[in-house]
C-alpha cells in the first residue's frame, strides 16, 4: 500500500514553479530573437523603398532634363509642312517665367542646401509621338510642354511635386495638373553648369539666382543655351529616424544630367 501511493505523488508546487520560471525565460528568449528579427526585416524593407524612390526620382529628373529644348524638327519636312516652321526660338516664345525667346530650362532657389523645402525647376519641349510629360502622359504632338518640379509643403510635404502646364499648337492653355511624384524628400538643390566668357569658355556651377544675375540662361545671339549640365541633389527623410543613432535626413544624392539643345561656341 505504501510503495503504490509513493508511486502515484505528483509534483510539488516548489518544482511545478522552478519549471514556469525556466519557461518563461525561454518563452522570453524566442520573442525577443522574433523581435529582431521582425525589426531587420522592417528595415530592409525601408530601404528597399528608400532605394527605389531614389533611383525613380532622379530618373524621372533626368530624362525630363534630357527632354528640355526638343521640338520635332522632322515636322518641317512633312507634308504639307507646319505654317510657322519649327525652331528654337519659334517653338519656345518668351512667356511666363521665361523672358528670353529659346530658353527652354529655368529655375528658382536659394544657394543654401538647408534652406528647405528648396530650389524649383522647369524644364519645357515641344511634345510629338514619343515624347511624356514628368507625369508619364503624353501630349498632343506641337504643344508647349512645361514641367515644374517642387518640393511640396502642407499636404504635400515631404513628397517630389511635378506640374504639367501644356499649351496647345493653337494656343489654348489647357489647366495644370499637379501630382506627387516621389515620396521621402525634404529639400531639392539645383545647379547649372553654365558656359562662362570671355574667352577661354570655362565651366562653373551656379545657383538659378547666379545664373539670373550673371550670364543668364540664353547666350547673346538668344537662339543658344548657356546651360550645359544641370546638377540634382536631393534630401530623402531617413526611414530609421527614431532608432538610436539614426539622423533624420540622409545626406543628399546627385545626379548630373547633360542637356541637348544647342550650345553657344566658345
Amino acid at each position: 500500500m505504501r510503495q503504490t501511493l509513493a508511486n502515484q505523488r505528483g509534483v510539488n508546487l516548489i518544482s511545478l514553479m522552478i519549471a514556469l520560471t525556466i519557461g518563461a525565460f525561454l518563452l522570453a528568449g524566442l520573442f525577443q530573437v522574433w523581435f529582431q528579427t521582425r525589426q531587420t526585416f522592417s528595415a530592409q524593407g525601408q530601404l528597399a523603398q528608400l532605394q527605389d524612390n531614389e533611383r525613380m526620382a532622379l530618373t524621372i529628373m533626368a530624362n525630363t532634363v534630357q527632354t528640355g529644348g526638343y521640338y520635332p524638327v522632322y515636322l518641317n519636312y512633312a507634308v504639307p509642312a507646319p505654317a510657322t516652321p519649327y525652331s528654337l526660338l519659334t517653338s519656345f516664345p518668351i512667356i511666363g517665367d521665361y523672358t528670353v525667346a529659346g530658353q527652354s530650362i529655368y529655375g528658382t532657389g536659394t544657394a543654401s542646401t538647408t534652406a528647405g523645402p528648396g530650389d524649383t525647376l522647369e524644364v519645357r519641349f515641344v511634345a510629338d509621338p514619343n515624347t511624356l510629360d514628368c507625369l508619364g502622359q503624353p501630349e498632343a504632338t506641337g504643344s508647349l510642354v512645361v514641367n515644374d518640379y517642387s518640393v511640396g509643403a502642407g499636404a504635400n510635404a515631404n513628397q517630389l511635386i511635378c506640374t504639367v502646364s501644356v499649351t496647345t499648337l493653337a494656343g489654348a492653355k489647357i489647366a495644370p495638373v499637379t501630382l506627387p511624384v516621389v515620396a521621402g524628400i525634404s529639400n531639392m538643390t539645383v545647379y547649372y553648369n553654365t558656359l562662362q566668357t570671355p574667352t577661354p569658355a570655362t565651366y562653373q556651377y551656379l545657383t538659378a539666382a547666379e545664373v539670373t544675375s550673371g550670364v543668364g540662361w540664353n547666350g547673346a545671339s538668344t537662339s543658344n543655351s548657356n546651360i550645359q549640365s544641370v546638377k540634382i541633389a536631393l534630401t530623402f527623410n531617413n526611414p530609421l529616424y527614431g532608432q538610436p543613432g539614426q539622423p533624420k535626413t540622409l545626406q543628399p544624392i546627385s545626379r548630373t544630367v547633360a542637356i541637348t539643345v544647342p550650345n553657344p561656341s566658345p
